[in-house]
């Protein structure tokens, strides 16, 4: 329980090692949000129309900006005092209300859902502003997110509340897209080339949500109901799915994590971790999609909106990775670009001819597992037979 008095500090001014690293209390918070999104995932798979993945969008986006307006907080100032975590606790206790409320959003429940992001508004305020007892060089910042940021955002989700529940997603997507647009100013460029982000512990932060996200993709498939018996066609449907899990983790960790920022410039941190919202989105749809199909194994039925929503997830996937690689080369840009291509150009065929789920799994897994094959390759030949760096 040492230092749980200490003040809130600059992370730019901490040691390398120290300023990467994630507190414990992160990594919770983090588990918290996951059981979020797997309150939109359920939401997802009750209703895969149009509409449907439209109000899911119109939820996501403000569940998975909180998480990163958190994480941006701490980006930049290393907190675990008593009373940030007390004011952790509080937002905990909001995230999870958001969460229940997800089901309503838009109906009954959608006044306690904007309460509860206007409260957790209000504790990203007290946050800013008891940091700036102990970082007033860090000022124009500090002030800049207060204003910019969480007094117009709660102000305009106030508002949201003289409208009636199912027209309110209009307030809420227009403070995002100002927030959206206040992170790529001039004027917050200006403060973050006094101000720099960590690199380090961006990634580590971004990282670790990605690889939460995966797991609960995971989680979904070992939860179906029913639950089917160990069959030759549930096995050969099993397998590749847990090798296409793999492999969409080996790609982003291998290409994006693990190399990439370190290539990451400051200047491009923001629009980065923007890529990140509908990379998330898009591996939450594919654990929906995943464990749709699984259930398919059992009922031999299919519905044609999980194949496509399935193919048009990993297809998301591979061209945001292409994306959010910073360090990547043209040869990995044009593979990405392909495998997305032919995951879309499947979605058609696999509707019109019945593809079944195995045979469907089987086609991503292969398309997602040619890719990492392609990259062991690459690196054996830099490396060479004896896996040491060639001269």
């Amino acid at each position: 329980m040492t230092g749980i008095w200490a003040a809130p500090r600059v992370r730019r001014a901490m040691s390398e090692e120290e300023a990467s690293r994630p507190t414990w209390l992160e990594l919770f918070y983090d588990l918290v949000f996951v059981a979020v999104f797997i309150q939109v995932g359920d939401r997802l798979s009750q209703d895969v129309s149009w509409l449907g993945v439209g109000q899911v969008l119109v939820l996501f986006i403000p569940l998975w900006w909180v998480w990163a307006n958190f994480t941006w907080y701490m980006n930049q100032f290393q907190a675990d005092d008593v009373w940030h975590r007390l004011l952790l606790v509080l937002q905990m206790f909001l995230v999870a209300w958001m969460g229940l409320s997800v089901p309503g959003a838009f109906e009954d429940s959608s006044t306690q859902f904007v309460l509860c992001v206007i409260g957790f508004r209000l504790t990203m305020i007290a946050m800013y502003l008891r940091t700036l007892r102990h970082a007033p060089d860090d000022r124009p910042l500090l002030m800049f997110y207060v204003w910019r940021y969480h007094v117009v955002g709660a102000a305009a989700w106030g508002l949201s509340l003289l409208l009636p529940p199912d027209q309110r997603w209009w307030v809420w997507t227009a403070v995002f897209l100002w927030e959206l647009y206040n992170s790529n100013s001039r004027a917050l460029a200006a403060h973050l080339s006094r101000f720099p982000v960590h690199l380090g512990h961006l990634a580590e932060r971004y990282g670790t949500l990605v690889i939460l996200v995966l797991g609960e993709s995971f989680i979904k498939s070992v939860t179906v109901s029913p639950s089917p018996p160990m069959t030759v066609g549930a096995v050969l449907y099993s397998l590749p799915g847990v090798l296409l899990v793999f492999a969409l983790w080996w790609l982003y960790f291998n290409d994006v994590h693990e190399r990439g920022h370190g290539h990451l410039r400051p200047g491009a941190a923001v629009s980065w971790l923007h890529l990140h919202l509908p990379l998330s989105l898009a591996l939450v749809s594919f654990g929906v999609a995943k464990k749709k199909m699984f259930e398919g194994t059992v009922s031999h039925h299919l519905e044609p909106s999980y194949v496509a929503l399935f193919l048009g997830s990993l297809a998301l996937f591979g061209l945001l990775l292409a994306l959010v690689a910073p360090n990547r080369t043209l040869a990995t840009t044009l593979w990405r670009v392909g495998g997305a291509a032919v995951l879309v150009a499947l979605i058609p065929l696999a509707v019109s001819a019945h593809w079944s789920a195995t045979a469907i799994m089987l086609a991503g897994s292969t398309v997602m597992g040619a890719q990492v094959v392609r990259e062991v390759w690459a690196a054996r030949a830099e490396t060479g037979p004896d896996l040491a760096p060639r001269e």
